[in-house]
């Protein structure tokens, strides 16, 4: 197996993480973006790259492909433009694969986020 070395790293959350979403339907030369009501859902695990949230809504992601997702990590509030890729039902609700559309900059960001939070946790379970 070869070793990506250029591979981001991926955080599962313990508790998954409470966010809050809202979707957005593509604009066009003529009609404005369109934005949703919020939504509430977890985030189950995050990269740099992307993040797996759970829903009790559905959402058909081949009508609406893009989603604005606001949450916290540790201390700074963060909101994301991201792209759905794939969606899996589950019991009680739906599973949703989401590429962010960040830069360097926010993928920067939430790397320090989380670092800030694994360090937090670990001084909990010190003491």
């Amino acid at each position: 197996m070869q070793y990506k070395r250029n591979e981001y790293f991926r955080y599962t959350f313990g508790e998954p993480c409470e966010a809050t979403f809202r979707l957005i339907k593509n604009a066009s030369e003529t009609s404005p973006q369109e934005i949703s009501n919020k939504g509430t859902c977890k985030i189950i695990d995050i990269s740099p790259n992307g993040l797996k949230i759970y829903s009790e809504l559905f959402i058909s992601i081949d009508k609406l492909k893009q989603i604005e997702i606001n949450f916290n990590l540790d201390e700074a509030p963060l909101t994301m433009i991201g792209e759905f890729i794939w969606s899996k039902g589950k019991f009680s609700g739906f599973e949703y694969g989401v590429r962010l559309l960040g830069d360097t900059e926010s993928e920067q960001l939430i790397i320090s986020e989380l670092k800030s939070r694994r360090r937090k946790e670990m001084e909990i379970k010190k003491q």
